[in-house]
């Protein structure tokens, strides 16, 4: 009987100090993220409108460099924009809707947005055509999809029909005054030739985030609960 009440009041304390140690004293924060054009309503995102870094023939690297981007219509050639976004391409007339087609390479977008926390979890959704590559804060989230027969655009995802959605699992994110930044490399392989008409290209995404506890405070509360339960376990058998 002394042994039942002891592992009872074991678990009591285990979800007692589970609880108190997921509490925070600031409420969970959340960041919607989403893209659209410079010049454009956020549609309620925190991050700022996209911003055409710049294009490179050659390297799939990200470039550096400011400029406006544009909204494109995704028409019936490409996937419905995400919730919260718009696609965005490079000039007015680089989507579906009277294409001119542009030079074959790689054309960088970013987009920056704060956080107050500094970890955090959720879900990135992406489209792209022909394909992108995305990287938080310079590191590498999403690799570019493969393209394949590039018959419309890549035949991995990221694609332009079929949206990719990558779960975040305690990102490490820029806390205080420091941006955070996201950089899209879309990949321009084409079919058509540059100036012609039907091979579009650009990117739409979207993303929730919400800040979780620290990873090494839940490492030392894990700790913590097995010595616990190790210390009663033995003098249970004492």
């Amino acid at each position: 009987m002394k042994n039942i009440l002891k592992l009872s009041a074991l678990a009591v304390a285990l979800v007692a100090t589970a609880t108190y140690a997921s509490a925070s004293p600031f409420p969970p924060d959340t960041i919607q993220l989403g893209s659209y054009a410079t010049g454009w309503s956020n549609m309620g995102n925190a991050n700022t409108a996209m911003n055409f870094a710049g294009f490179d023939s050659m390297s799939n690297m990200p470039t550096s460099g400011v400029g406006n981007s544009f909204y494109e219509n995704p028409s019936n050639v490409w996937s419905a924009a995400l919730p919260n976004s718009t696609w965005v391409g490079s000039t007015s007339t680089s989507g579906p809707v009277g294409t001119v087609n542009p030079d074959f390479g790689f054309y960088t977008y970013t987009t920056n947005f704060s956080a107050l926390m500094p970890y955090y979890s959720g879900t990135l959704s992406v489209l792209a055509d022909d394909t992108t590559a995305v990287y938080l804060n310079g590191n590498l989230l999403i690799p570019a999809g493969a393209l394949g027969s590039d018959t419309h655009c890549a035949d991995k995802a990221p694609t332009c029909g079929v949206v990719d959605t990558v779960s975040l699992h305690g990102v490490a994110l820029n806390n205080g005054e420091m941006w955070n930044t996201l950089t899209f490399v879309v990949q321009q392989a084409g079919t058509g030739p540059v100036g012609g008409v039907g091979d579009p290209s650009g990117v739409d995404f979207s993303a929730s985030l919400t800040s979780v506890p620290e990873p090494s405070t839940l490492m030392m509360l894990g700790t913590g609960l097995l010595g616990s339960a190790g210390a009663l376990f033995r003098r249970m058998r004492s």
